[in-house]
């Protein structure tokens, strides 16, 4: 490398050095630098180099910090006057995400049951390369979980071709899947074996209980569906626009993300109604954690808390089986009764009829 283009590159050398090797928690001296541009560069380069090129990088508007400062004092020779001056020492380089912030990134990919193994380990990696190599380290010991669940492997495809459908305003075909026994994906077939194709309006991607959805509709149909974009095989962007939302009943006034999520535990779709349950007092945190601060409550003179939200029914009538030991729901009546049929042939199949 001729001599003037490797001082030029020594200020991208410092700079990649930083990143990697320096955070709020782990400065590095101008001696630590210059070590690592020997092994890592090949390149011997004195302090007032690196002080230079630090200092020229700051200038730029690098997130590059002194943890250290000190003022020093000393005799101007021309002036004989005292003078003083500034010292900074201990660079690092503040990334653009915290560690605890990727933790929680990372986190949401350890739990994410969508994702497959391979593409979560890979995802994972890049994240812990946003800090430090300190916090790299550390990654290693981070395994994530289900690494030998059933998986598609096309999910990042097909939310690439959603988004795009989306935003274009067109509508996508689809086969959709079902795992079998095997523990694999299969087509779902028509009456003479060929591959079920479905025509979709898309409108909008959620993640929700760790699962990709779709909010869309089907396009012979006049409501919301949703459907895992995991269990999608093929997909196939159309030239043909999607049907407008207020076309789509339950959509009239536009897609209130928030509302939709809580209204639709689950991701069931169906009408929201108004509902009511009776739970204990202590089990009020539970429904929080489901409903968010969209349930009214009541308390009952038994100590009971009476709830009322609106909800879609299939997702409530789920929802409520999920915890019937301590949940009653009271109305509407005609899902009450789908809840005791539940019930009922829950306890014969246990023997209990």
């Amino acid at each position: 490398m001729p001599a003037e283009s490797g001082k030029k590159i020594i200020i991208l050398y410092i700079l990649n050095i930083l990143k990697k090797y320096s955070d709020i928690n782990h400065p590095m001296t101008q001696q630590d630098i210059a070590d690592r541009l020997l092994s890592d560069y090949g390149m011997e380069v004195n302090r007032a180099t690196i002080k230079r090129n630090i200092s020229d990088l700051m200038d730029a508007g690098y997130a590059i910090y002194p943890k250290d400062e000190f003022v020093r004092k000393f005799i101007n020779r021309e002036t004989g006057e005292e003078e003083e001056n500034t010292i900074c020492t201990n660079f690092y380089y503040e990334h653009d995400f915290s560690e605890s912030e990727l933790h929680m990134l990372i986190d949401g990919l350890l739990f994410s049951r969508s994702v497959p193994y391979k593409q979560r380990k890979e995802l994972i990696g890049k994240l812990g390369d946003l800090s430090s190599s300190h916090f790299s380290q550390r990654m290693r010991h981070v395994h994530s979980m289900n690494a030998d669940s059933p998986e598609n492997k096309q999910l990042f495809f097909n939310i690439e071709v959603l988004d795009e459908a989306i935003t274009a305003g067109k509508q996508v075909e689809i086969v959709y899947g079902y795992y079998g026994t095997d523990l694999k994906l299969h087509e779902r077939k028509n009456e003479d074996g060929t591959a079920k194709k479905q025509l979709l309006n898309p409108y909008q991607l959620v993640a929700s209980e760790g699962r990709y959805y779709l909010i869309c509709n089907k396009d012979n149909y006049d409501n919301v569906a949703n459907y895992r974009i995991d269990r999608i095989m093929s997909i196939r962007p159309l030239d043909t626009p999607a049907k407008p939302r207020n076309q789509v009943a339950g959509l009239e006034d536009g897609l209130k993300l928030e509302k939709y999520l809580y209204q639709h535990v689950n991701m069931f779709s169906g009408d929201p109604e108004r509902v009511e349950f009776i739970i204990p007092k202590s089990f009020v945190s539970v429904v929080i954690d489901f409903f968010g601060s969209h349930v009214s409550f009541f308390e009952k003179e038994d100590g009971t808390v009476s709830c009322h939200i609106e909800v879609s029914l299939e997702a409530m009538r789920h929802w409520a089986g999920q915890f019937a030991d301590v949940v009653r729901v009271v109305s509407p009546e005609r899902l009450v009764e789908e809840i005791r049929e539940d019930l009922r042939k829950a306890a014969a199949n246990y023997g209990l009829a």
